[in-house]
């Protein structure tokens, strides 16, 4: 984990010490609610915030703060995340990034690479990381496209995967249906599926949310999502 964070302080630092202004370019604040349709008590409460730091035109750090909050299992758990971000062009953006997740007493640590693209009304981001709990490694990986009608209606597909067909494994497909309803605030309605392939059997469940978005500074607010293991789970 140490040499992740200096990896990720490695790109950031030397850049803040030499810029001649750094400013925040953007951020948001989210708050969703999701559940499971045939088990409504297994549902999850999210509010998570980000917010981008820039220090060239190039050249900018992301911090996240999240918490989430399940129902049926009374579980709590608390992230910090941390993304070095270089910006190719007003377009595309590549990253790196590390993910602190504390689920209880069980520490979880997540880091990779991402990288998004944003042309016109399509954007598309991906990452690819590893997970670490308790001296366990995982593969995490996962996408997001949005296309914007020209109604201002947003519809988006994303996919996020954890584990390995040796253990258990859980993956999440979700459809967003958004609408900007104000020039920061946006809400927006998803349903989706996830499965669960583990040793004592499999299982798919359907799941919907709602819930809102308010960003700040940049149209987009910060570049890239937040990263998580408990962000693949709609309720529990």
């Amino acid at each position: 984990m140490k040499y992740v964070l200096s990896a990720v302080l490695g790109v950031t630092l030397p850049i803040a010490s030499a810029a001649q202004a750094v400013e925040i370019t953007g951020g948001s604040v989210q708050l969703k609610y999701s559940a499971f349709t045939e088990e409504t008590d297994l549902n999850r409460i999210n509010l998570e915030g980000s917010m981008e730091i820039g220090f060239t035109q190039s050249f900018s750090t992301q911090i996240d703060l999240g918490h989430n909050s399940f129902g049926e299992t009374n579980l709590d758990g608390t992230n910090f995340g941390l993304h070095g971000i270089y910006h190719l062009n007003d377009t595309t953006s590549l990253g790196v990034f590390y993910t602190r997740e504390d689920v209880e007493d069980v520490d979880v640590d997540i880091f990779g690479i991402e990288a998004g693209l944003e042309m016109g009304a399509f954007e598309l981001e991906g990452f690819l990381g590893q997970l670490d709990a308790e001296n366990e490694d995982e593969t995490i990986f996962g996408f997001e496209g949005r296309y914007e009608l020209n109604s201002g209606i947003g519809l988006s597909l994303g996919y996020e995967d954890v584990g390995s067909s040796s253990t258990a494994n859980v993956a999440t497909t979700t459809l967003r249906v958004d609408r900007d309803v104000t020039s920061n605030l946006n809400l927006f309605a998803e349903i989706g599926s996830t499965s669960f392939d583990t040793d004592i059997g499999d299982a798919d469940e359907t799941f919907v949310g709602i819930g809102g978005r308010y960003v700040f500074g940049a149209e987009r607010g910060a570049t890239f999502n937040q990263r998580g293991l408990l962000r693949i789970l709609p309720g529990g």
